[in-house]
């Protein structure tokens, strides 16, 4: 993953030397992939950290823009704007491994995120956002493989359309574009078998809730135009 970062960095830092001079406080459509981090509060993991047995892993790919409000009278180099992602979508796994059994949990979204952005412009072609942005989950996936586990062994959970928050900042110089952001929002997942049977909050024995939490990091790299 290491060399991967580090050619996708090679490959976007020569395309940015080869862009035109302008100070980035234009309409921008971009996208962007990475790494995704499940915090300690994805699934309802509340107040202890992940268990040193579980393995946790994630991506995310999004494709979005920045309509820039230049219409209103801000300071030279500093925009409002709103930032919309069409398509932000996640996937992540959570491995569980003793000397009796295995688990794995797959879990999937995709979303929709809009909100206002802040864009700040220090030098020519070097560009800040912040940006806080209303999310849309439209559909989600959890997937159980226990083969260890009768009970379980494989189990299907769906989701679909509730409401998040994401909020974070962008790092842009030229059509380079480094993304870092937060993301939470729960998700009814009901069983594809029984639509009475949810997911809920299966780390935390202590909750009994039928929604499940989505808690993660975003670390992107990607291109804007």
């Amino acid at each position: 993953m290491k060399k991967l970062t580090i050619i996708l960095l090679a490959v976007c830092l020569s395309f940015a030397s080869f862009a035109q001079d302008g100070d980035g406080l234009d309409n921008r459509f971009y996208f962007r992939g990475g790494f995704s981090n499940p915090t300690n509060a994805y699934l309802g993991y509340k107040n202890t950290p992940f268990p040193e047995l579980i393995n946790k892993k994630g991506y995310v790919f999004e494709l979005g823009s920045i309509f820039m409000l230049n219409n209103l009278d801000l300071a030279d180099g500093l925009r409002l704007g709103i930032n919309v992602d069409y398509a932000e979508i996640t996937y992540h796994k959570f491995m569980y491994e003793d000397d009796f059994e295995y688990i794995d949990l797959y879990m999937g979204q995709v979303s929709t995120k809009v909100g206002p952005s802040l864009s700040f412009s220090p030098v020519n072609r070097l560009v800040l956002d912040g940006f806080f942005k209303l999310k849309i989950p439209w559909v989600a996936f959890g997937y159980f493989d226990a083969p260890d586990m009768p009970e379980i062994h494989e189990d299907y959970y769906l989701g679909a359309i509730d409401i998040g928050f994401s909020t974070g900042i962008n790092i842009r110089y030229g059509i380079l574009m480094l993304g870092f952001d937060y993301s939470n929002n729960n998700m009814k997942m009901n069983s594809d078998e029984d639509s009475d049977v949810y997911l809920g909050n299966f780390l935390d024995p202590s909750d009994t809730g039928d929604k499940t939490k989505f808690a993660y990091m975003n670390f992107t790299i990607g291109l804007n135009f």
